[in-house]
């Protein structure tokens, strides 16, 4: 059963992310990025988790044009979906890649304060 589920939730996000690129006008969604879908298991709510990767004012304008077509996406979705009831949409920010960057400054940051090894000690 988990299988099913994961697929649903890939063909989802994959059915979001061509209904934003192509069918919703508001200029505000554009730098949104999809990065997963995660369906209930009575698959009634689908929490969308979306990145921004252009600042935060730019990531709560897209949140508020996203909630504005939430209604649209979903009308979308169903036509798609072809299931006996379509899920609510529930949008979450994903800040995985913020957590990702810090974590390569941190090992960038504890490379430059390595100190050089000799190249004559360590081939001996």
């Amino acid at each position: 059963m988990p299988y099913r589920r994961e697929r649903a939730e890939s063909f989802i996000q994959e059915e979001l992310t061509l209904i934003l690129r192509e069918q919703v006008k508001d200029p505000r969604v554009q730098p949104l990025t999809i990065t997963g879908v995660d369906l209930t298991p009575d698959r009634r709510i689908a929490r969308v988790y979306v990145a921004c990767y252009e600042g935060e004012d730019v990531l709560q304008e897209a949140l508020e044009g996203l909630e504005r077509a939430k209604g649209f996406l979903r009308s979308c979705l169903a036509e798609s979906l072809h299931w006996r009831f379509t899920p609510q949409l529930d949008f979450r920010v994903d800040r995985s890649w913020e957590y990702g960057e810090r974590i390569e400054e941190l090992l960038k940051k504890l490379e430059m304060e390595r100190p050089v090894e000799d190249d004559n000690d360590a081939t001996t």
